[in-house]
């Protein structure tokens, strides 16, 4: 909620801006980048990108999500001089510029007296040190002036050789000169590193070494000299001390790095544990207490902090959390309550996530024992968080080996989650259940063998919450945002009993006893639960991989492909579609004759689900005809239907891959389905078109479906090729033949993508079309205008159309008409320079650093 009422101020500020720009020129215009999303549709707020443009500055320019951005970096590159403003009212945009101009001045100001006010103290400095002069020798006086050019210039090598000096000379720094080091770095935070080396080479007392550090320490930076100093001195620390630097030694033995963007050779920042490791092994009380006060803080830095820096002790010591396992618990659960700056209810917080997954592995009873006690009488913000910690600790990495059925945390987190969805009615705690499915069962199929019962057993209580929601589902609903809810819920509910099903039979999958579980289910499923009947069929993928588990499920197979029920035959398409290849030569004929059967088949829901299983499978070329057939009998039926055109697109496809199968009439077939698709909303052929060009270019009238989507697949954002890909696969006999519509198609795309439009023009070069490709980029001149925003696009535009006349001259070997068009080329030439420089000179009136 918290993001959708931020997202409404910035539409509302938008708004506002645009306000602001419309009132202070006649020529101003705001323009949108990218989409629309759903809140800016509810509300006609102006969300996302957007930027400024004017007929009388050269295109480009930023687009931002607060317009003020972008406008402020236009104004700068192009208002400020203009002379064609057109002021209409107040108040306009020069509010924003005051009041940039207002906080520029206040920076300005504000550096300037820092500058002032650090050079008096250099001077203040330079007192202190000409009043130590006297009372040093020679070579102290020489160290000294170079600590004073460390003050002027704090470069790496001033460092250096003030560090050298100490350990080169240690027998020089006299005691008043090492008092003046120490008091120096306690007041000038730039020299305290320095100072630590140099109090270090010259061998003064520990505690003023331990201090010292400890000061470095304490604001927060991960000093590593300042480790490197105070380690060997941890018995000259006292506990009560450790908090204040825990912090550091947290951040150095991992860093937060994910705010930050690495290149390709750039190194990440390192780890280093060992600080963290020393503090614990000598002060494991206060560490741990120090750590629970971050996860009490109440802000999400601190959480995240105390969750790193358990995740590190972990390694060196399992049950280190043990002593804080109910804060940490409690803390990740109630964090929606308790976490003033937490980004919204869902945020994971993953570090301290791990931290708690640490804590799930090394004392799995004693987590779960503490979030069932808070999982009850818990709201659902914070039972969703209980099943985030449960799905984290069955997750498997891609890389690790299969999970030993004897693994208690993974055993216990499972049966939570199984278990969970039988009982809960929140969304967002379902949610949870269903993203934990998601993701899954790879390497837990032990741990889900050893627990078939219990998703058997969920499977049924599941079935029965469908059914209640499929009564609830033919009652009135009071608007369209309920019967929305219960679509979804339903959804919901059928989606986790396949993910269950997935799960199981992936587990049960090469052991025959457990396959056996699964298969008996069917004999137990009484009449009429076809829902529970057709969710069991997703194990036909995983179960049919070997003949054992094929032989078993065969029969079930079968007769729900032939079954009275529409939902059944519908779950057995589905299930077809998916077996395994190398199981398909065990696959008697009579299956695949039956699933066949259900392309013709009368209702709606299992002949589209037989394309769609159709389409994923690879039926035997015995059958490959008849079921050629019912989809050309599916496109002659629902071409003349309203509202199929994302079906009839796919059957279209799928056909159009199969023509060779119709023989003689091949042809007929190809052409037939290009007449089709000219009918189909482009919408739904985009993906599409390219993987037609393959089957259907051949055929000449092929490129007159190609004309009708060019300007479908010009992209002026993402740099597409799909446009000029097409292209290619024309014809140069269809590009003559359909020339007036490739001509429109590219005046059409001009404002959209200025490449496809050329690229129609090198088309019809390549085709040998050159009166046509003179007469489209004549055209395209014409309707490019003359102002300052295209001026640069009308020159681009001009270099293709000099190049035909310069060529039609050579060829007609007119030197007339060669030297006007060496001249119109010169002078294209010096305007684009001069165009390149004013856009050179704008950009250098911007305040942004690039």
């Amino acid at each position: 909620m918290r993001d959708i009422a931020d997202t409404i101020k910035a539409g509302e500020r938008n708004r506002d801006t645009m306000a602001l720009v419309r009132n202070y020129c006649a020529h101003a215009r705001v323009e949108k980048f990218g989409g629309t999303g759903m809140i800016e549709q509810m509300t006609g707020l102006p969300i996302g990108h957007h930027g400024m443009r004017c007929d009388h500055a050269p295109e480009g320019g930023m687009a931002c999500w607060d317009l003020r951005d972008a406008i402020v970096e236009f104004y700068d590159r192009n208002c400020a001089n203009c002379g064609h403003r057109k002021p209409l009212r107040l108040p306009n945009l020069m509010e924003i510029i005051a009041d940039r101009d207002r906080e520029k001045a206040v920076l300005e100001a504000r550096a300037e007296t820092e500058a002032r006010l650090a050079a008096q103290a250099l001077e203040e400095r330079k007192g202190i040190r000409a009043g130590l002069l006297p009372t040093l020798g020679p070579i102290a006086r020489t160290l000294l002036e170079d600590i004073g050019g460390f003050d002027a210039d704090r470069s790496k090598e001033n460092f250096e050789r003030v560090t050298q000096s100490a350990r080169l000379a240690p027998e020089h720094f006299t005691p008043e000169l090492v008092q003046y080091v120490f008091a120096l770095a306690g007041s000038q935070p730039w020299f305290a590193e320095a100072a630590l080396v140099i109090l270090d080479a010259v061998g003064a007392e520990d505690g003023m070494i331990v201090e010292l550090a400890m000061t470095v320490l304490r604001r927060g930076y991960p000093a590593r000299i300042a480790v490197e100093k105070l380690l060997p001195r941890l018995d000259a620390v006292s506990p009560d001390r450790v908090a204040s630097i825990l912090t550091t030694a947290i951040d150095l033995a991992d860093p937060d790095d994910r705010e930050f963007f690495y290149g390709d050779d750039e190194p990440r920042i390192p780890r280093d544990p060992a600080f963290l490791y020393a503090l614990y092994s000598r002060f494991p009380a206060a560490v741990i207490a120090a750590i629970e006060q971050m996860l009490l803080s109440g802000k999400r830095s601190s959480l995240e902090r105390a969750g790193r820096g358990l995740h590190v002790l972990h390694a060196e010591d399992p049950k280190a959390a043990a002593p804080i396992l109910l804060t940490l618990t409690s803390v990740y659960v109630r964090a929606p309550s308790l976490v003033a700056d937490l980004k919204d209810e869902d945020d994971r917080l993953p570090d301290l996530a791990e931290a708690l997954n640490d804590a799930f592995d090394a004392a799995p009873e004693d987590v779960d024992a503490q979030l069932q006690a808070l999982n009850e009488g818990a709201p659902a913000s914070h039972r969703a968080r209980i099943l985030k910690v449960y799905a984290l600790a069955v997750h498997v990495g891609y890389d690790k080996p299969s999970v030993p059925a004897t693994s208690n945390r993974h055993a216990l987190a499972l049966t939570r989650l199984v278990w969970a969805p039988t009982i809960e009615h929140d969304d967002r705690v379902l949610e949870e259940v269903t993203s934990a499915f998601r993701a899954g069962s790879k390497g837990l199929e032990h741990v889900v063998r050893a627990q078939l019962e219990a998703f058997i057993g969920a499977l049924f209580l599941l079935d029965d919450r469908l059914a209640e929601l499929d009564v609830a589902m033919t009652e009135p609903a009071e608007n369209t945002l309920v019967a929305i809810e219960r679509n979804t819920r339903r959804s919901v509910m059928r989606g986790l009993m396949e993910q269950l099903v997935e799960w199981a039979s992936e587990g049960a999958a090469g052991d025959e006893p457990s396959v056996a579980k699964i298969i008996g289910m069917f004999e137990t499923i009484p009449e009429g639960r076809d829902n529970l009947r057709g969710a069991l069929l997703g194990a036909t993928k995983e179960l049919s991989r070997d003949l054992a588990g094929l032989k078993q499920l065969l029969p079930h197979l079968y007769a729900a492909l032939v079954g009275p029920s529409v939902l059944g035959r519908s779950y057995a398409a589905t299930a077809v579609g998916e077996l395994p290849y190398r199981s398909r030569a065990n696959v008697p004929d009579l299956l695949f004759e039956a699933f066949g059967a259900l392309l013709w088949d009368q209702y709606v829901a299992v002949h589209k689900t037989a394309v769609e299983a159709f389409h994923r499978s690879i039926l035997p070329e015995p059958y490959r005809v008849n079921a050629a057939h019912a989809i050309l009998n599916l496109i002659r039926y629902y071409r003349v239907q309203s509202n199929e055109d994302h079906f009839l697109a796919k059957c279209v496809r799928i056909l159009a891959g199969m023509a060779d199968l119709f023989g003689n009439a091949s042809g007929a077939v190809r052409r037939y389905l290009i007449e089709v698709a000219m009918d189909v909303d482009p919408l739904f052929l985009r993906s599409d078109i390219l993987s037609l060009s393959y089957s259907l270019g051949t055929e000449p009238e092929f490129a007159t479906l190609a004309a009708r989507m060019i300007p479908h697949l010009a992209d002026r954002y993402n740099n597409s090729d799909k446009a000029l890909n097409l292209l290619h696969k024309v014809s140069p006999e269809g590009l003559e033949a359909n020339a007036q519509a490739f001509h429109d198609a590219a005046i059409s795309v001009l404002d959209i993508e200025l490449q496809t439009a050329l690229g129609v023009v090198d088309a019809f070069l390549a085709a040998g079309m050159t009166q046509q490709a003179d007469a489209l980029v004549t055209a395209l001149v014409s309707s490019n205008g003359d102002s300052v925003r295209l001026r640069r696009r009308r020159t681009l535009l001009q270099w293709p159309q000099l190049a035909l006349r310069f060529e039609a001259a050579v060829a007609a070997r007119d030197l007339d008409a060669i030297e006007a068009a060496g001249r119109a080329w010169a002078q294209a030439a010096a305007a684009d320079a001069r165009d390149k420089e004013d856009e050179r000179e704008r950009r250098a009136r911007s305040n942004l650093p690039f």
